[in-house]
């Protein structure tokens, strides 16, 4: 990676690779602009450059971002193929998701840093303040229960930072989002993304060669990642003074209602109801994105999976209001239509989760539609989907 020195960026700088502060601490990520209060941050802590693979993003005139049409938007500045109620509305939906992703997007990155930093002085035998971490658990709490978008926006979000460190932001996003869904009060959510933060702290103690490994686990492998529930349980309990009722969540979240999980094989009714929320979000974020030795798995096959082969794992009322709430074919994730049209869930309908509404972005042939089009398939009952596809291809 080349150094680049901070009197070379401005805030709204973007490059098309992730910058770093260091080989393995990401600054920023790719195609995200730089903040003012980046540049501050920068300046406030000593640092005079920064690394990076990627080229700087060029302007082409405008802000992509800001007028909607960059990564991660929903360009809406289009006219109606159909000007009506229904279509006004989901319209609405897509605006509302564009206007709340830059909140968004703050609040994961500050997340992003925060477990970053937290995550790695823990591998170090260094712990921080609690305080810190209910500071970004409130935000994260609020800006879940007021945004509707929030599944849309998680599922079209994209960071390219170290795997344990973004899947433990998302999983918390996912966590909270269900939580909402349970109408849990609001200090009840922020202790449940609290929780969330905290739930993999003890995979700092498992070896990258293990953690990273690309090819088959060995017995002994699996021994050491087993490990974790007990080791992160201890840290937030004897190191961080966490509370037991939300430091369970880190001992709890691999068991399984059955009784088949681990470590402590416990049965449901000895499971805490954080913890269920958690296990299943967890397992979703996990399964939707990438590892070291496998490709993300789409929402809609996560989802199968979810309710067929794991279904044992999970409380099943809670399972059902995640599938009734994001839809087999979850909100935000691309779709094929059966006519052979590419476009995005924008709405479930919860009696029929196969037939969700979509907002067709390409015509048959693959090309970028010049209008806006919604199908609802619950009244077009001559189209299907056909297949799941990820999002990147719908734009």
């Amino acid at each position: 990676m080349r150094k680049i020195s901070i009197r070379d960026l401005e805030p709204g700088s973007k490059f098309t690779k992730s910058i770093y502060l260091d080989k393995d601490t990401v600054f920023v990520g790719a195609d995200q602009p730089i903040t003012q209060q980046d540049l501050d941050r920068l300046v406030q802590f000593g640092i005079t450059f920064v690394l990076t693979d990627g080229e700087k993003v060029m302007s082409d005139g405008g802000d992509k971002t800001a007028s909607g049409q960059g990564p991660g938007y929903f360009d809406t500045n289009l006219p109606f193929y159909q000007d009506d109620e229904n279509s006004t509305r989901y319209k609405y939906l897509l605006e509302k998701a564009n206007t709340t992703k830059v909140e968004f997007n703050a609040v994961f990155k500050d997340c992003f840093e925060l477990v970053q930093k937290t995550y790695k002085s823990a591998s170090e035998g260094r712990y921080t303040e609690i305080r810190e971490f209910r500071e970004i658990a409130e935000r994260i709490a609020d800006h879940t229960k007021a945004n509707a978008q929030i599944p849309i926006l998680l599922l079209s979000h994209s960071h390219s930072g170290y795997f344990l460190y973004t899947h433990i932001c998302y999983a918390t996003f996912f966590s909270v989002m269900l939580g909402n869904f349970l109408e849990f009060s609001r200090p009840k959510l922020i202790d449940l993304a609290l929780a969330s933060l905290f739930a993999d702290i003890g995979m700092v103690t498992v070896p990258e060669e293990v953690s990273e490994k690309k090819g088959a686990l060995s017995e002994l492998d699996l021994k050491t990642i087993k490990r974790h529930p007990v080791t992160g349980y201890q840290i937030l309990t004897q190191r961080l003074k966490l509370k037991n009722s939300l430091a369970i969540v880190a001992l709890q979240h691999h068991e399984a209602v059955d009784g088949s999980g681990y470590p402590q094989r416990i049965l449901a009714n000895q499971i805490e109801e954080l913890t269920k929320v958690f296990m299943i979000a967890d397992q979703f974020a996990a399964m939707i994105h990438p590892r070291p030795y496998r490709q993300a798995i789409l929402p809609y096959e996560a989802m199968k999976i979810m309710i067929s082969e794991n279904v044992n794992r999970f409380d099943l009322k809670m399972v059902r209001l995640f599938l009734n709430k994001l839809s087999m074919f979850p909100v935000g994730s691309g779709v094929i239509l059966s006519d052979l049209r590419m476009g995005m869930v924008i709405e479930s309908n919860k009696d029929k989760p196969l037939r969700p509404v979509i907002r067709v972005t390409k015509d048959p042939e693959g090309k970028r539609l010049k209008h806006l089009e919604f199908v609802d398939l619950m009244k077009d009952l001559n189209l299907y989907i056909q297949q799941a596809i990820p999002f990147s291809q719908i734009y």
